[in-house]
């Protein structure tokens, strides 16, 4: 039997979440795009939105998300994105005082 807890993205219903930001730096962005894409696809369900900045003067694409999700989860999603050639990531996780949480 298949858990949702093991899914990307997919938490279970008693797995406390956390609201953060995701941050990343695209340093070659013609080599990093498909896979940075892909992984934002197959993590789709922690992002609650996504902008995307060029910084020319820099030569970096600035990506920033808010996400949700368990810190397992988020924490994957990160460390997946970091790991990729040319690619920079940070997260910022909101503690449980967040409105709303």
């Amino acid at each position: 039997m298949h858990d949702d807890a093991d899914t990307p993205g997919r938490h279970s219903a008693e797995a406390e979440t956390r609201m953060g930001i995701l941050a990343l730096a695209v340093k070659n962005r013609s080599e990093a795009a498909e896979a940075v894409n892909r992984l934002i696809s197959e993590y789709g369900e922690l992002v609650i939105g996504r902008i995307g900045v060029p910084y020319r003067q820099k030569s970096l694409s600035v990506i920033a998300m808010i996400v949700e999700g368990t810190t397992d989860a988020l924490g994957a999603f990160s460390g997946k994105l970091g790991m990729l050639p040319a690619v920079k990531s940070k997260m910022v996780l909101f503690d449980s005082t967040v409105p709303g949480q």
